[in-house]
């Protein structure tokens, strides 16, 4: 497990890393009050592309990576599958229409509802491509694509942003995304990946989408609530501190997300796959969790001593120096990232295996112990506030988690 998550792990880090430079790109060309409406746009984009095949990936992998399938059994799941990246789409973008008119979202009117469509289309036909390279074992295969991803994501934010403008960094997401269906694509047909079964196969996938149904309904908890936490977050930063203080907290997020990639990378391309190979899943995560354990030590410990004397060179490099008021907090949420890679193979086990009870409570634990903590200590402590309730909701998460693990039994 430790080379192939050093490598997947490799593959991802480049990808962030390139991330990380176009935030580079647009905050210095939005500027700190733009990049903050920016935030908002991009966490719409997140849950349209998260949630873009129904958030079935887990539940794809799963079902394919079982050594009892067959080829007719594999074939019908991947049309079940495709039946959810071409038909959820389109609702994304019917909703999205109608939810951007009612300015809920800061923002929202600069992600048209084409914009939508064709993100969640790209997206959602990306993940069934790689929920069939991911079922094979392939974790170097797709860390190879996300470094290329990445590169050509960068590119496109390089290429199309221009100051001040939100909607030029709509159309260089949107030609990122296609870059890496592009790259899937080429994937799949030099390794001769079969990721569809035709048309001939629909009365056979309906029954696959029907048993694949319960990962939409777990999918909706992060993809739903979680991201309705972060926008809430983002206005009670904005409303009891200010604008400004809002795309700060944006800059440090990102940062954020950065490092929690790295952990999701090890878990969903490494770890459980792995894991659901086994015959007994819940013993055989069990066992792993010690080793997984200690890699997230060692990155926190990193990070730790990357963060003690180079804070400021930190957000100067991935920045500017008008986000120097977050160089102090870094570690903080640094923390708070540890707590969540911890708790993220626990949450995963539940939604891989179909508990919507459980991954619901745990993604609402999770927002409202980060939202009710951002109200409570930013009142009282202003910018910092925010970061010292990232951790300690991710404390809790972790806790719960761990708790109800535990208690189950393998299905």
């Amino acid at each position: 497990m430790a080379l192939n998550a050093l490598i997947s792990g490799l593959g991802v880090l480049l990808k962030l890393l390139c991330g990380l430079a176009a935030n580079k790109i647009l905050s210095t060309q939005l500027g700190p009050a733009a990049f903050g409406a920016w935030g908002n746009v991009f966490s719409l984009a997140t849950l349209y592309t998260t949630f873009a095949n129904g958030g079935i990936s887990q539940g794809l992998v799963a079902q394919l990576s079982a050594p009892s399938q067959d080829a007719r059994a594999r074939a019908r799941w991947l049309t079940g599958g495709m039946l959810f990246a071409l038909g959820v789409p389109v609702i994304i973008a019917i909703w999205h229409a109608t939810f951007r008119q009612f300015g809920i979202v800061s923002g929202a009117m600069a992600l048209g509802p084409v914009a939508a469509l064709a993100l969640a289309l790209l997206a959602g036909l990306a993940l069934q491509i790689q929920s069939t390279v991911l079922a094979q074992g392939r974790s170097r295969l797709n860390a190879m694509v996300a470094a290329f991803s990445g590169v050509t994501g960068l590119l496109s934010y390089w290429i199309f942003v221009t100051p001040g403008s939100v909607q030029s960094a709509v159309h260089a997401m949107v030609a990122g995304f296609a870059a890496t269906l592009v790259i899937w694509i080429a994937v799949a047909t030099g390794t001769r990946t079969r990721w569809h079964a035709g048309a001939g196969r629909t009365g056979e996938g309906l029954a696959a989408a029907r048993s694949l149904a319960p990962y939409v309904a777990i999918a909706l908890a992060p993809a739903v609530v979680g991201t309705a936490a972060v926008i809430a977050v983002r206005q009670i930063v904005s409303l009891q501190v200010s604008p400004e203080a809002a795309g700060l907290w944006q800059g440090m997020f990102r940062i954020s997300d950065a490092v929690i990639a790295m952990a999701q990378a090890v878990v969903s391309f490494v770890l459980l796959p792995e894991v659901f190979r086994s015959s007994t899943p819940r013993l055989a995560l069990k066992a792993k969790l010690p080793a997984y354990g200690l890699l997230v030590a060692a990155g926190f410990a990193v990070g730790v001593t990357i963060l003690w004397g180079g804070a400021d060179i930190v957000v100067r490099i991935l920045y500017s120096e008008e986000y120097a008021g977050i160089s102090p907090l870094l570690w903080i949420e640094l923390l708070g990232d540890a707590f969540k890679a911890l708790a993220m193979p626990l949450v995963a086990f539940f939604i891989y295996q179909r508990n919507l009870r459980l991954s619901w409570a745990l993604e609402l634990t999770f927002s409202a112990c980060f939202v009710v903590g951002t109200y409570i200590l930013t009142g009282m402590a202003g910018l910092p506030g925010a970061a010292v309730a990232y951790a300690i909701a991710n404390l809790i998460l972790l806790s719960v988690a761990l708790v109800l693990f535990l208690r189950t039994q393998d299905a």
